[in-house]
């Protein structure tokens, strides 16, 4: 497909708001916005972090940044925009959000209240590009996931729903010696608990009742050992599409803080499970997306999964705009000229009508093009709080002789030229910023594959890179 059919393709959407509109994105991070302003041009930008790629941003954008002026990042989380809301930046969201007659369209990795109360007292002229609230935190629900698999006859790890005040030796012995305590809503890792002894389950256990209560129930279930695996799908015209599966990173050092903290993930890697789990994989996704579609969701989902012994058991759904998308768009791009699954994403909510009736056969292709590129966020994993004694700009490095030289500027995967060059983005940040204990530092990029089969996940080099790039921010204790 030719620069000229992509730009028609975008003009299809442009072409289906009124005009003078503007479209703006909003984000735990700034850089997750290259998803989507290839496709529609952005006005401004929403998210949490500012780093020394912020001035950039700012030259093209108009941005609100949680982060901007305090140099200290935390772990920013979807609460950290909600309390934004609440304060000065929330103000000046509202004040900027309403101002004038033309509709501008939000695009949000996932929906908040505050945008959806906003877009109810702007009398159409805020329109936001996602599913409510209501539905997203449907789907969240973890529990009701696993009763969903289950009938629809998928395997899910061997285990059981109990109530934190019944949870004690009886569930360690039936599904031990290893256990897993999932929390009913969580993301990235944190509301997974690892349970290997009898001390840590009473730990556990404690901890869990304080926080939720004694009658909270929680999915209890056995630790099986394997790749996992994040799939992407694409709810279109109340139909699911499979778009884009990747092998996820957990536990990784340097990038988590404990076993089932996301570190990063890798889609060449996909391509080493066995081909009957791929088909079973892409069936349940396929499957789960029917049973969301149905309730009115629209746009991009995600299903995650554990390969055990050639065998894949479903863990949950994540019913928004997924971590890896920026990442999987860009390689999309640079894999196929053909439309991306965000594009497709945002079509579902623009509805351009007629315009794409003619092409919908190309959301067949989505997912069948072999895609190879990693993404691997480096964090603090101190249990203190660091201070940055060094910068890392952002742009195209390679490691020679054990140290990260820096090779050019660069603010997108499309700038990577060869598979020994790693792109650092997502904010650095300055020199002197304090970071919080998982706060990150950066977002490592490449266009090879860095997996390794077995426990260690990822390859020697790929946890050089790591120890490299994060010795190059000369830490220290805040």
């Amino acid at each position: 497909m030719s620069r000229h059919a992509k730009d028609d393709f975008n003009e299809a959407l442009a072409s289906s708001v009124p005009d003078g509109s503007t479209f703006g994105f909003q984000g735990l991070r700034a850089v997750d916005s290259i998803t989507m302003e290839n496709i529609v041009p952005l006005d401004f930008l929403i998210a949490c972090d500012y780093g020394l790629d912020g001035p950039e941003w700012d030259r093209r954008l108009r941005y609100f940044a949680v982060e901007r002026g305090g140099n200290r990042r935390i772990v920013w989380t979807h609460s950290s925009l909600v309390e934004a809301y609440e304060g000065i930046l929330g103000s000046q969201i509202r004040e900027f959000l309403s101002q004038g007659d033309a509709p501008r369209y939000v695009i949000p990795y996932r929906s908040t209240e505050f945008l959806g109360k906003l877009a109810e007292e702007a009398d159409g002229r805020l329109r936001i590009l996602a599913n409510p609230v209501e539905i997203k935190t449907r789907f969240d629900d973890k529990i009701a996931f696993r009763h969903q698999a289950v009938e629809a006859g998928f395997g899910v790890p061997p285990g059981d729903v109990v109530a934190l005040g019944e949870l004690g030796p009886k569930q360690l012995e039936q599904f031990g010696p290893v256990m897993i305590i999932s929390e009913r809503i969580g993301s990235s890792g944190n509301q997974t608990h690892f349970i290997d002894s009898p001390e840590a389950l009473a730990n556990k256990r404690s901890e869990l009742i304080e926080k939720l209560g004694a009658d909270a129930p929680v999915i209890v279930s056995a630790f099986l050992s394997g790749p996992a695996v994040g799939t992407a799908g694409l709810i279109y015209d109340g139909k699911p599409w499979m778009s884009h599966p990747s092998v996820m990173f957990t536990g990784i050092p340097g990038c988590s803080m404990h076993r089932f903290d996301y570190a990063g993930s890798d889609y060449a890697a996909y391509r080493l499970v066995s081909g009957k789990s791929r088909r079973k994989i892409e069936e349940f996704t396929l499957k789960i997306g029917e049973w969301i579609a149905c309730a009115g969701y629209r746009g991009i989902y995600g299903v995650d999964f554990i390969v055990h012994r050639d065998e894949p058991y479903a863990l949950e759904l994540n019913p928004r705009v997924l971590g890896t998308t920026q990442l999987m768009t860009e390689l999309e791009e640079i894999h196929d000229s053909a439309p991306t699954t965000t594009y497709w994403h945002l079509a579902e909510f623009l509805q351009p009508g007629a315009a794409l009736d003619a092409h919908r056969d190309l959301l067949a292709g989505l997912g069948r093009k072999d895609l190879s590129g990693f993404q691997l966020l480096i964090r603090n994993t101190s249990p203190s709080r660091m201070r940055t004694g060094r910068s890392l700009e952002p742009g195209i490095y390679t490691v020679r002789n054990g140290r990260p030289e820096f090779i050019r500027r660069g603010y997108r995967l499309s700038d990577v030229q060869d598979q020994d060059e790693v792109l650092v983005t997502c904010s650095p940040p300055a020199k002197g910023t304090i970071v919080e204990p998982r706060g990150a530092f950066c977002k490592l990029e490449g266009i090879s594959s860095i997996y390794e089969e077995g426990e260690e996940q990822i390859s020697p080099a790929a946890r050089e890179m790591i120890d490299t790039f994060t010795r190059r921010l000369a830490l220290s204790p805040a």
